[in-house]
């Protein structure tokens, strides 16, 4: 998607980028884009800040840490976690600054889980997607980190979208969203733990906008269960308790972002034996796999031309129903 920024526009905005870096640790893709975004904002004028907290092994006292800081912090108008495990484009973080106002204060981008959807895979090959290049399969791999409003029939691509919940991993939020999250939440004020920091003496209290939670009507305050009984992450409940006092979340789905993991490269000799053709077992599997294959392609190719067809007869409809309209609102004139 393309966004008209106007620089001028762009410049009152102040970005504070705040990352929980669990062992003093991230990863080299992050580390890039971090300087990416820190080159982009210098060559735009746009001031940003980078804050991380080291050595917390709890991610939901280490946010709510990050965004003491952050309100602590005169000027700066917009916060934005980026995870140290997340791989972006630096463009996408102005985009969000621009987008991110009254109207969507709490706004991200969609990265995937860490795990394969093989289904996925397998429905990719089927279509013959990744019959030019296999590495195609690799934008297939598994689901994101967001839910849908209930209810919601599609999605758009190009455009921001509505939604249940996004990720911390890439969130950008509006300055005073904390300000009328905690007035709704004042039970959730609390005094931290002395974690030897100059910030954090265990002497003054601060704000738990984020924390887990169980989602029923036992756990979830002043009746903002959705009665799911869903575990809660501290991003999803932060997102639910914030609609809860009418305040929106977005996410822009059209942004790409890497999602950094582990992955164990396992496997056998006899297993790459199933798919050697010189094997005549393998081979006549083979061959089936791709009649079968060949016949679900067609199904396909069957069902979106039926498609097509009904598109255009659709078209066809409504343009007749718009040249009868011109024509009675003609007769309407002349009599």
């Amino acid at each position: 998607m393309q966004i008209e920024i106007k620089v001028e526009e762009l410049r009152k905005k102040k970005i504070f980028v705040a990352t929980p870096m669990y062992g003093g640790m991230c990863h080299g893709m992050y580390a890039k884009s971090c300087i990416d975004l820190a080159t982009l904002c210098a060559n735009y004028g746009v001031e940003c800040r980078f804050f991380y907290i080291f050595n917390e092994s709890l991610i939901t006292r280490a946010r709510n840490y990050l965004v003491d800081e952050f309100l602590r912090t005169e000027g700066f108008t917009h916060l934005m976690f980026i995870d140290s495990d997340i791989h972006f484009d630096p463009r996408d973080v102005l985009s969000l600054a621009a987008l991110c106002d009254d109207d969507k204060p709490i706004i991200g981008g969609p990265y995937g889980k860490k795990c394969i959807a093989w289904e996925k895979i397998v429905q990719a090959v089927d279509s013959g997607i990744a019959d030019k290049d296999p590495e195609e399969l690799s934008k297939f791999v598994g689901d994101f980190v967001f839910n849908p409003v209930q209810g919601t029939q599609e999605l758009k691509i190009n455009e921001p979208v509505n939604v249940l919940e996004i990720g911390t991993g890439f969130m950008m939020v509006q300055r005073p969203v904390f300000d009328k999250w905690r007035e709704a939440y004042p039970q959730f004020h609390y005094k931290p733990d002395h974690n030897r920091s100059e910030q954090f003496k265990g002497d003054r209290y601060i704000h738990a906008y984020f924390d887990t939670v169980i989602d029923n009507e036992q756990y979830m305050p002043m009746g903002s269960s959705n009665k799911s009984d869903r575990y809660l992450s501290e991003d999803y409940a932060f997102c639910q308790l914030a609609r809860h006092i009418d305040i929106p979340i977005y996410l822009c789905p059209w942004m790409k972002l890497g999602h950094i993991g582990t992955y164990v490269f396992d496997g056998s000799m006899a297993d790459l034996g199933r798919i050697d053709t010189s094997n005549p077992l393998a081979k006549s599997h083979q061959e089936q796999s791709q009649k079968l294959r060949a016949a679900r392609i067609k199904v396909t190719e069957e069902t979106e031309a039926i498609k097509k067809v009904e598109n255009i007869e659709k078209v066809k409809g409504t343009r007749q129903e718009r040249r009868k309209a011109l024509r009675d609102k003609k007769k309407k004139k002349k009599h």
